[in-house]
């Protein structure tokens, strides 16, 4: 709600992402295949912040503090959350995702994490956003169900993740390459989870 010039709430971003959803649906001009408004809307969102060159929280004096960019690193691409944010509420902190014994970290918990970090908003650059928002009705329109490339990527996430060899999603961007964008590389990543859910799991530690 308070932040400053040149930056938007991350909870903000979500609100008008979502807007621009509705009316492309009402007006016919989704792709088939690109998954629900909710999907969509996640994929969409992590990809900004994915873009975004800068990341920040507004501090309680306004001045904007700089942050990981791990803070908004997706691991489920179709999810509203991961582990540290709910990108609908946009602070820090506000993940529903559930920890390794299917719970939600304590208030203490959190507190030690974050510190006075914990519930202040994410903001990233408002030029990303306005970019990346510019690029929303293209993104959307195609037809995923004919997409080769995407269909092959996500065939190679699936063999690398059944074959048992170390997965990040940096080692399958790479086995990849470049024939998929950014967003299509996170809809590969969701297909490919739809058939092995671990690959929902941040698991950024993979290997160690």
């Amino acid at each position: 709600m308070f932040f400053e010039e040149g930056w938007i709430p991350l909870g903000e971003v979500t609100g008008n992402v979502f807007r621009r959803l509705q009316s492309l649906k009402a007006e016919n001009k989704i792709g088939k295949g690109q998954g629900s408004l909710r999907s969509i809307l996640a994929v969409t969102v992590w990809d900004v912040c994915e873009a975004s060159a800068k990341l920040a929280v507004t501090a309680p004096d306004g001045t904007a503090v700089s942050v990981s960019k791990d803070v908004v690193m997706w691991a489920d691409p179709t999810s509203l959350s991961n582990e540290h944010v709910n990108i609908q509420v946009g602070t820090v902190g506000s993940s529903d995702m559930l920890d390794e014994h299917g719970d939600l970290p304590d208030t203490d918990t959190l507190v030690a994490r974050y510190g006075p970090f914990l519930n202040l908003p994410v903001v990233i650059t408002t030029n990303t956003f306005q970019s990346s928002i510019g690029y929303l009705a293209e993104e959307v329109k195609d037809d995923l169900t004919e997409d080769k490339e995407l269909i092959d990527g996500a065939r190679t996430i699936l063999s690398m993740a059944e074959s048992g060899e170390l997965l990040t999603r940096e080692i399958a961007r790479a086995r990849i390459g470049t024939s998929l964008s950014r967003r299509r590389f996170k809809l590969a990543w969701a297909m490919a989870a739809a058939k092995v859910p671990e690959l929902k799991k941040p698991n950024r530690w993979a290997g160690l």
